[in-house]
């Protein structure tokens, strides 16, 4: 026994050891990680310490010598991808194109940059083919289940950081209190501000450990407003109790639970600044955010939307933003405007520098807090290499896509069945009415019930368009988008014989209330194919509809 007795002691005292080990390790890790930002720091030029603060896009799938000369000219600190700039046709092209990048930028001289993209899931996805699709988060928030949260976040970041994306603008934890929000809606985890930190926060450990930077966003909150800032500028009428309790909770849980950026919303909300600035300009409101999130990265969302350049301009926009405590300013892909503006962008930050308006002692804090990240995130000397061909198989594996499928499955909601129109028989012809716009996302409804026939309108169609048969027939299936905003869609539904109809909500789940008597009511919340599926199985009758409604009904 005594022999037993003193093995342990001497497990203890070796696992002690180890532990010691571990952290004087990681004491001098960090030390030497300080020491060498600071030497990097130091041996930059003005003009690399402003091109820095610059994330911007581009056009294009390969890099020209043109466009690593820009890149390498402006010193830029990172790059936005996107599909509708030519960035992105394939997982391998992707991969190619990021090696690209990052070599290029390593050749002549330059910090390794971020390379980051907008992969929310559902609604917002700019890799769509070749990856796993996940439903997005309001989909994820009627599951209720931070483990499926946890797993999106582990396999959308792995399959990232496989082909050399290294952050992600998401999660959205913007609390959608407005049923007619134009711009957020199911992109958000749900009206419940507890919810919604619940969801976020689980998403965090996933994304660290496969080494993407994910970035929480639009603080102090993008939910409560009725205008696309990429068109104008919203304003959120809460009042200063509302915003705390809604609009800031999700984002203070998340900066406690350790998340490494944060992003900044184009919303005036006078509860906080009553100056009229938009939240992103506003030293108030950026001020707030950098007293909660300590040394963590302040990242705008793109200066060149319309609820910032129509007033401001990008240059002006840029210095103001900078000047309020941003660290990171984001040019995307926004309409009407070119790659070619960065550079104007850079020549007015360096002239703030150089007549004083912007202090090099503030322009430091923040390129030190960029090059600290980056150092954390293994991108300070040379960035990692996308995957190999062995890598890139694991994408879109049938683990990954089984991740997506499990999360689809446990959203889909039933909101009534008061007729008890369900399951549908598997025989016999079954009419579907459903906007021609989105006929894409029939194929996997129609796989699940082969015997559902489509019936294809435009959104604009009127009752009279359609068909006799289907709205004679015993039982029809419609799909509905967001009627807040078609509303001839609306009426198109209101004319249907409302106890023989099974709808299913597409978008917003809100749209139930356009239709209090339609027998049967399902929210899908979004018309990725998992997600279409999913539906298809329980109408089928082969599966529950388990998703518990994350939004407050009520007009």
């Amino acid at each position: 026994m005594k022999s037993r007795g003193m093995k342990r002691r001497s497990v203890k005292m070796i696992y002690a050891a180890i532990l010691i080990f571990s952290s004087m390790f990681s004491i001098v890790s960090a030390a030497g990680q300080e020491e060498k930002v600071e030497a990097r720091l130091n041996s930059m030029s003005p003009e690399q310490k402003v091109g820095q603060l610059m994330i911007g896009f581009f056009r294009g799938p390969t890099v020209s010598e043109e466009l690593a000369q820009r890149l390498a000219t402006l010193h830029l600190g990172g790059v936005i991808l996107y599909g509708v700039s030519g960035n992105i046709e394939n997982p391998r092209q992707v991969a190619n194109l990021t090696d690209s990048l990052q070599q290029k930028m390593q050749e002549k001289g330059e910090v390794p940059l971020f390379i980051s993209i907008d992969q929310e899931g559902g609604r917002v996805t700019r890799l769509t083919q070749g990856v796993t699709v996940f439903p997005g988060n309001m989909a994820l928030g009627a599951t209720g289940s931070e483990e499926l949260a946890g797993k999106t976040a582990q396999v959308m970041a792995r399959e990232l950081h496989i082909i050399g994306i290294n952050m992600n603008f998401a999660p959205v934890v913007d609390v959608n209190s407005n049923p007619a929000n134009p711009v957020i809606g199911i992109r958000s985890f749900g009206s419940d501000p507890t919810l919604v930190a619940k969801m976020g926060t689980a998403m965090l450990a996933p994304y660290r450990s496969e080494q993407v930077l994910c970035v929480a966003k639009h603080f102090p909150g993008h939910g409560d407003t009725a205008v696309d800032s990429h068109l104008g500028l919203p304003l959120a009428g809460q009042t200063r109790a509302e915003v705390e309790a809604m609009g800031l909770y999700p984002f203070r849980q998340m900066i406690r639970s350790g998340v490494p950026a944060v992003m900044t919303a184009h919303v005036v909300v006078p509860a906080l600044d009553e100056s009229g600035l938009p939240a992103t300009l506003s030293p108030t409101v950026v001020g707030l955010l950098r007293r909660e999130i300590g040394d963590g990265l302040i990242i705008t969302d793109s200066l060149s939307m319309g609820a910032i350049d129509q007033r401001w301009g990008m240059e002006e926009a840029a210095i103001q933003a900078f000047l309020a405590g941003a660290d990171l300013l984001l040019f995307g892909a926004d309409t009407k405007h070119e790659p070619t503006e960065q550079a104007a962008i850079h020549s007015a930050l360096l002239a703030a520098l150089k007549n004083g308006r912007i202090t090099e002692k503030r322009l430091d804090e923040s390129v030190r807090r960029i090059l600290e990240s980056k150092a954390r995130y293994g991108l300070l000397d040379a960035a990692p290499k996308a995957a190999d061909e062995a890598a890139l198989k694991q994408l879109a594996s049938p683990e990954h896509l089984a991740a997506a499928e499990e999360s689809a499955k446990a959203s889909i909601t039933l909101l009534r069945d008061k007729n008890h129109l369900l399951p549908l028989a598997q025989s016999g012809s079954i009419p579907l009415l459903w906007p021609e716009e989105y006929r894409a996302a029939l194929p996997p409804l129609l796989k699940a019930c082969p015997n559902l026939k489509p019936y294809l309108l435009p959104l604009s169609a009127t009752p009279k368009d359609v068909p006799l048969a289907i709205r004679q027939a015993p039982l029809l299936v419609a799909g509905s988008y967001n009627l807040y905003r078609n509303r001839q869609w609306l009426q198109l539904l209101e004319a249907l014989p409302q106890e023989r109809s099974i709808i299913a909500a597409m978008g917003v789940p809100y749209d139930s209330e356009y239709l209090p008597v339609a027998s049967t009511f399902f929210a899908v919340y979004g018309d990725q194919a998992v997600s279409v599926a999913a539906l298809g199985e329980v109408l089928a009758g082969r599966q529950p509809a388990p998703g518990r409604l994350p939004v407050a009904l009520g007009k």
